[in-house]
């Protein structure tokens, strides 16, 4: 799995946990990525993907993007700096 859609968000003090959930097989697998002003605006209902050490976030109001912009191949990912592996374990506390 490589992402899906948004279920949980905690923000530590170094970084952010991304947890979500496959889209089609509703697996879920968690993230961290780097703390920034973008990645704190990830909220549950959002998607996210990764490939190598970017993860790349779509706010959950740009699914009701206008359709000519998805024809125009428009897209709305917003990259962030992804730590580590997927499939890391829910942080115990704020400092984790």
């Amino acid at each position: 799995m490589v992402g899906g859609t948004v279920i949980e968000v905690i923000i530590t003090l170094s970084r952010v946990w991304i947890n979500c959930r496959d889209t089609h097989y509703g697996d879920e697998c968690a993230i961290y990525v780097e703390r920034t002003d973008k990645s704190r605006s990830v909220s549950p209902g959002d998607s996210i993907w990764w490939q190598g050490d970017s993860a790349y976030w779509g706010p959950k109001v740009f699914k009701k993007m206008p359709e000519q912009d998805k024809r125009a191949g428009i897209h709305y990912d917003i990259e962030l700096k992804r730590i580590g592996n997927s499939g890391v374990s829910r942080p115990k506390s704020e400092e984790d």
